[in-house]
């Protein structure tokens, strides 16, 4: 996948709204040991591993309701943690959730530049928890969390993107990540003590 697909639903009236970002990166941490948790973290991504960021954000191409530009910046650190137990083969397929720090709510603040950060078109807080898998084999943390389950809800917004997008609205997320090394391929060139978590071009 090269990026990351979401969407709103009101519950008002189950209006469904589509957004996405063409280009993701990640910033992270892999933990490896046996009954460790979580094993990974997802950090905010820093200007010191990525100088080429101004904005706190490494989402690019990402497109709001009304074809607004759109930036979505993480607002706490989020941990991933493994459903189960891995097998001494390195082959599994895990499943896994995300959530904030010490199991609670991850935070993400949506918002499109036209408005900017204080803005009130489209400018709301996503709360939640995210279901997905971990690919121990091929190195890949993907995330599906379908089915406006209620995980992920909207739990503030300064606008609302002309009534679509309200408190209470419930979301969809669909991703996938390569788990990289610091290397050309990877867009925070500055990192060397942490396996950035960075989706491959």
């Amino acid at each position: 996948m090269s990026g990351v697909a979401f969407s709103v639903k009101r519950v008002s009236d189950s209006t469904v709204t589509s957004m996405s970002c063409d280009d993701v990166n990640l910033e992270g941490e892999v933990h490896s040991g046996s009954g460790v948790d979580p094993f990974m973290e997802i950090k905010p991504v820093s200007l010191l591993n990525a100088p080429d960021i101004v904005d706190g954000s490494e989402r690019k191409g990402c497109i709001a309701p009304f074809s607004l530009d759109m930036r979505i910046i993480q607002t706490n650190d989020w941990e991933v943690h493994a459903l189960g137990t891995a097998s001494a083969s390195a082959t599994d397929v895990l499943n896994i959730y995300l959530s904030g720090p010490n199991d609670a709510p991850l935070q993400v603040h949506v918002y499109a530049t036209s408005g900017g950060p204080t803005g009130t078109t489209c400018n709301f807080v996503v709360e939640g928890y995210v279901d997905g898998t971990f690919d121990e084999a091929a190195q890949v943390l993907a995330f599906d969390e379908s089915g406006f389950s209620g995980d992920l809800t909207i739990v503030s917004a300064a606008g609302d993107c002309l009534g679509l997008t309200p408190v209470g609205s419930v979301i969809d997320v669909n991703s996938s990540f390569k788990i990289g090394t610091d290397s050309v391929w990877n867009t925070k060139g500055n990192i060397t003590e942490v396996y950035p978590i960075n989706l491959m071009p």
